[in-house]
């Protein structure tokens, strides 16, 4: 008995201290390419900023050009704006001790360096022209700050800048490769030992305990310390990830880094997820969960889980098609968390299963039944589902991953006294339907009559794409809207029309949303509003409210963040 004890002891040490130095160099290498990565975010970033100056010069440097008086304010505006223009330029074409540029791969060097394009010439010429205008030392090109030759001079610093981001993406596409790898390994190297530790381990003790008659004790004993390890190991795995998930969420990242942060927060999100699944079933196996109703708006159920699934199908090219009746707006006494996982689930295997096409779901309430109907393109069943169950050996190809997801799907219908049937469809999709009795709380307001109506809005954004979006979540709420390209136009249209609402973005050109609202609420007190921005500053947001916003949304914006914050801006003021 000792010896078997012994023996399982060395193996399993033996085990962890290749798991602890598998995990330790993974870790090491990951902390070396974040360093690299935080390099090449100063590069782009800084590639960036000669766009910004190239158009600031060239607004100085028209103004001392079409100036009968000169200004010393354009000349130190000027000055200034070049030197770090040239110091930037510079920087970007640095060269190692061999020779060979640092930042520059081989497709920036035909951009810089060779013909037809020669970016470096292009810039030296146009930084010899603004210091001839500068300094007076020689004769100036009139046509130097053209607007021909300007947007000529951004088209190929926006390809630099271009290029500096494919790289950074083939170094995040690498460490990804390697995060893989190193996963896959320490996947293999569990595996071996389940297979030259556990097993073995099981085979002894049960030997040997059989011997001493103490079978039924040892199985006991291994089913609880099971379920520890699976609550250790789950608690475990958290921390750090919500570390991960938070220092994501801290992080403040370029436009052109925006999705790929958001895909990294939606994977970690995806982690816990599974974590939840695994420690979630094993609760509802063993009946050791109730429902916990309460009266909320079903609606608002709905987006919650919608909204969140966004980014997922977007990124798949899948079409996400919603049709929720208005039935569905209304409080509904009902376990609302439970019946969210079961409608994440169903959207998430749809996800999985569907590789070109559409996702649609359907959903009402008629005679005290709540109906949700999901029906995908892709690939079908195989066979009849009857019953959703944890089974490791099913391998019918319409469930993947975990398979612990579906099985949760079982139990909480069946704890709504629901029904759920799988049915393939004529063009080989799947449709899923789900119905159960619910209880309607007829005294709650509607998530619609919250609303206000009949809003005219003033829309404050630079960017076409962020305004095209706002003004589709507008309409589609039937609400009027005009547009202002920067806070200064807005200023100029908020004298002069009303406006209900006012959606602010903060970073803009000629004035920004934090001086628009300041001048706004010199001769308006009372007209909400709502800033909508990417940045996640804490002081920032603090400084908007100190100048007078009524509320904030973060980018990216979604139908559901507009309703809650004009629901909110409802409720603190006086729109009807």
């Amino acid at each position: 008995m000792f010896e078997v004890v012994a023996n399982i002891r060395l193996r399993n040490r033996w085990a962890l201290i290749a798991i602890a130095l598998l995990i330790s160099v993974s870790v090491s290498l990951m902390q070396y390419f974040f360093s690299v990565q935080k390099n090449d975010a100063n590069i782009i970033n800084i590639a960036g900023k000669q766009r910004m100056l190239s158009q600031k010069i060239a607004w100085h440097g028209d103004k001392l050009l079409t100036s009968q008086v000169p200004s010393t304010d354009h000349q130190q505006s000027l000055d200034a704006s070049l030197s770090l223009f040239k110091a930037n330029h510079q920087y970007l074409l640095l060269k190692n001790d061999n020779g060979q540029y640092k930042y520059l791969s081989p497709e920036l060097i035909k951009l810089y360096i060779q013909s037809p394009i020669e970016l470096d010439l292009r810039v030296q010429k146009f930084i010899q022209q603004v210091e001839g205008l500068l300094y007076k030392q020689e004769k100036i090109d009139p046509n130097v700050f053209s607007v021909k030759r300007m947007e000529e001079l951004l088209k190929y610093l926006d390809q630099a800048v271009g290029l500096f981001e494919k790289e950074s993406v083939k170094k995040v596409a690498w460490v990804s490769s390697a995060e893989l790898f190193f996963w896959l390994l320490t996947m293999l190297l569990l595996i071996g030992v389940l297979r030259f530790v556990f097993i073995p381990m099981e085979k002894q003790i049960t030997k040997a305990l059989s011997k001493y008659q103490q079978q039924k004790d040892f199985a006991q004993q291994v089913s609880k310390n099971k379920e520890h390890f699976i609550a250790r190991a789950s608690h475990e795995f958290r921390t750090p990830l919500q570390g991960f998930i938070a220092s994501i969420n801290s992080l403040e990242v370029s436009n052109s880094q925006k999705s790929i942060k958001t895909q990294a927060s939606y994977c970690a999100s995806r982690i816990i997820a599974m974590l939840d699944e695994l420690q979630d079933l094993q609760a509802l196996s063993l009946g050791r969960w109730a429902l916990k109703p309460s009266n909320e708006n079903l609606l608002q159920s709905f987006n919650k889980v919608l909204l969140g699934y966004e980014f997922g199908y977007s990124q798949k090219g899948i079409t996400l098609v919603t049709t929720l009746d208005s039935t569905l707006d209304q409080a509904i006494k009902l376990d609302h968390q439970r019946f969210q996982q079961v409608l994440a689930e169903l959207v998430g295997n749809a996800l999985k299963f569907t590789e070109e096409g559409a996702v649609t779901v359907k959903a009402c309430v008629s005679n005290k039944q709540l109906t949700v109907r999901i029906t995908d393109t892709g690939s079908g069943l195989t066979k009849p589902v009857s019953k959703l169950t944890f089974n490791s050996s099913n391998q019918n190809n319409h469930f993947q991953g975990l398979r612990t997801g579906l099985a949760r799907v079982q139990y909480i219908v069946d704890a709504f006294d629901g029904n759920i049937v799988f049915e393939n469809t004529s063009q080989n999709g799947v449709r899923v339907t789900l119905k159960m009795p619910v209880v309607i709380d007829e005294s709650a307001p509607s998530l619609s009559a919250l609303l206000p109506k009949n809003l005219h809005c003033l829309v404050v954004e630079d960017n076409p794409l962020n305004m095209h979006i706002l003004t589709r979540i507008l309409s589609q709420l039937n609400y009027s809207y005009e547009c202002a390209e920067n806070g200064k136009v807005a200023c100029e249209m908020a004298t002069k029309n009303e406006y209900q609402v006012i959606f602010m973005d903060l970073n803009m050109p000629i004035m920004d949303g934090f001086e628009a609202i300041k001048k706004i609420r010199i001769f308006d007190a009372n007209t909400p509003i709502i800033v909508v921005t990417a940045n996640t500053s804490t002081e920032d947001m603090k400084l908007v409210y100190e100048y007078g916003a009524s509320g904030h949304i973060h980018k990216p914006i979604g139908k559901q963040a507009i309703v809650d914050a004009l629901v909110n801006v409802c409720m603190s003021s006086e729109i009807n």
